[in-house]
């Protein structure tokens, strides 16, 4: 056999083994809260990028925590990442849930915005929309999350009061405009409207390296260090969900976020196990 053809029939054969481990790859799905996804994309994909054999599909946009428990239930996910826990009928479907920690739960606004602090007292005028202009200048436009949403419900339990705020702003909010169905509409529209203010986990702004200001909130920057001392009081959690019949490699990557190198991966990404 000429040189040439034997060179070509061996390129041939390498190609055809290529493609073989390609179609054979275990594809891992993987949806859920926008706060987490870039996040853990980064850190498993960091993790996993020698081993051919496993594909991952981080699945954009984000289609939310309950969305996503849902459809790991119905197998169309293998993975669910969350920001809040199961629900005892959740469980009962055959669902596991892995704690991965907390995130500074922080207000932002444009990091060209002339304000950097705030106080609970004064977000809470911000949302009843009582005040509607910062004391360095400028209006407020303040973006919500949907009434029902995870990140709504951290707002209400702060207090009575700032859970009637959220009643009022949902009440005024005009039609089309001020509301954020996922937790990257709402740094997209914040980062995009003039003097727009929304609250978010702090894991998506350095994940995504956002164009967005935290606000130190009555004395204290929002750092993970300030949350770890219980200086800073908001805090958002964060659920990896499996099921109950997950593969080796879906449960491999729940033991490798807790290994050392995955909880210090997850703290540079604003994300701890060392809080309250």
């Amino acid at each position: 056999m000429p040189a040439s053809r034997r060179i070509f029939w061996i390129w041939m054969v390498l190609v055809w083994l290529m493609s073989a481990s390609r179609v054979d790859a275990e594809s891992i799905r993987v949806n859920g809260t926008g706060a987490m996804l870039s996040a853990i994309q980064q850190i498993v994909e960091r993790h996993y990028q020698n081993q051919s054999e496993i594909r991952f599909d981080f699945r954009f946009p984000p289609i939310g925590s309950s969305g996503a428990i849902k459809a790991l239930t119905l197998k169309q996910l293998d993975l669910a990442l969350t920001g809040r826990p199961l629900k005892p009928e959740e469980q009962d479907a055959g669902l596991i849930q892995i704690a991965l920690g907390h995130s500074p739960f922080v207000f932002v606004v444009h990091q060209g915005a002339a304000v950097s602090h705030t106080t609970m007292q004064e977000m809470t005028e911000i949302y009843a929309g009582r005040q509607k202009n910062w004391a360095e200048g400028g209006r407020i436009r303040v973006i919500l999350r949907p009434v029902a949403d995870a990140d709504t419900a951290i707002l209400t339990a702060i207090s009575p009061a700032m859970k009637e705020a959220l009643t009022l702003a949902h009440a005024n909010r005009q039609p089309g405009s001020g509301l954020a169905e996922t937790d990257i509409d709402l740094v997209d529209l914040v980062e995009k409207v003039p003097g727009g203010v929304g609250s978010v986990a702090l894991t998506l702004i350095l994940a995504e390296k956002r164009r967005l200001k935290p606000l130190h909130l009555d004395g204290v920057e929002p750092t993970v260090k300030a949350m770890e001392e219980n200086r800073y009081p908001l805090i958002k959690p964060a659920f990896l969900i499996m099921r109950t019949d997950a593969s080796a490699t879906v449960r491999g990557i729940a033991d490798y976020l807790g290994t050392p190198e995955g909880q210090a991966a997850l703290h540079a990404l604003g994300i701890s196990n060392r809080t309250r």
